[in-house]
């Protein structure tokens, strides 16, 4: 049964925060609700963050040092903290986290050495952070935190098996438990989760062939997973969780023509909206009712981009769409307050 929406919103204009990156940003929310975006540096391939100010507008971009050899990522753990994870120059896991709830940076700890992907984290049911990577035996790795502190209490890594050809992408399902999902070599896409809350792994399974890109996952209001991929066809592809949540509806082509892999985010009204990199423009399309199989048509909202775009939402639900622009700054777009449907505005 599906439940009807409630009105979408508009958007903002776009706006650019500036800053020079290599490769795509990352984005996170503060205790407080404010969002924090941080790139690789295109000058050193440092560090960087700049974050929402208390008044409105962005602060100006703080270097957080490090030595970044791919994309960063970046979540808010149980601690109320933002922890980031990336890659290093010499190929090892690095962990920075705010020292304190709203604040700066410590350094960081290393989790793992010679990593052969960019890491992406997921929470435990019980708060607890995991980071997930392909090794450098293209296996899928992890580590993982062993209390809720927060302050750097690392195990691992251990090989979850699989053979990958890109990076992973993670969510939490309906029963507490995680779910990893990635693209193999063998351009299947396959899923290895945990047999119960907060405990061990199944296997790899494989649950779809050909697919094109790595794949990210939304929840629904309803607590299905969806995964979204870029298929061998270039289109949008997803794949819905069946209603009793053990197994997997019809693959389902959204159309388009991706460059790069798509973001996906439940907006306030509690619709997944997916987003994606095509022709050098962003475009989005969203779901027309809460936990429903009908999408909406493909809306251009900003033009000549310069990579994939990353999705998060602030303290009021509001969506926030970054991105590299093709001047090789920070670009984003949110969602406008209490507005009717009313297009979107197009950037310079």
């Amino acid at each position: 049964m599906t439940i009807p929406s409630t009105p979408g919103m508009s958007w903002d204009a776009v706006a650019s925060l500036g800053g020079q990156l290599t490769g795509n940003p990352a984005v996170a929310p503060s205790s407080d609700g404010r969002l924090e975006v941080f790139i690789r540096g295109r000058a050193d391939n440092a560090l960087l963050t700049s974050h929402q100010q208390t008044w409105g507008g962005w602060s100006e971009w703080e270097n957080l040092d490090g030595t970044l050899s791919g994309d960063p990522s970046a979540l808010r753990t149980a601690a109320r903290r933002i922890g980031v994870f990336f890659r290093n120059g010499q190929g090892n896991l690095e962990h920075p986290w705010q020292t304190i709830i709203n604040g700066g940076y410590g350094p960081g700890v290393t989790l793992a050495t010679n990593i052969g992907g960019d890491p992406v984290p997921g929470l435990n049911a019980d708060g607890r952070p995991e980071a997930f990577f392909r090794g450098t035996d293209n296996a899928l790795w992890h580590v993982w935190e062993t209390t809720k502190s927060g302050y750097g209490n690392w195990t691992g890594p251990a090989s979850l098996g699989g053979t990958l050809s890109g990076d992973p992408a993670v969510a939490t399902d309906v029963r507490g438990r995680l779910q990893v999902f990635f693209r193999g070599t063998d351009g299947h896409l396959w899923v290895v989760r945990q047999r119960d809350a907060n405990g061990g792994w199944d296997s790899p399974v494989s649950i779809v062939q050909n697919i094109g890109g790595d794949p990210v996952v939304g929840i629904n209001a309803d607590g299905r997973l969806e995964v979204f991929f870029r298929g061998t066809d270039n289109a949008l592809w997803h794949l819905p969780q069946t209603d009793d949540y053990n197994g997997w509806a019809t693959l389902i082509s959204l159309g388009g023509a991706l460059t790069g892999n798509p973001a996906v985010a439940r907006a306030a009204d509690a619709r997944l909206a997916v987003f994606h990199w095509g022709g050098g423009h962003l475009w989005v399309n969203e779901q027309t009712v809460v936990n429903g199989t009908d999408w909406s048509a493909y809306e251009q909202i900003a033009q000549n981009i310069g990579g994939e775009p990353v999705v998060e939402a602030d303290g009021h639900g509001r969506l926030h769409a970054f991105f590299h622009g093709s001047d090789h700054a920070v670009w984003y777009i949110a969602q406008m307050f209490g507005q009717p449907a009313a297009g979107y505005a197009l950037s310079p």
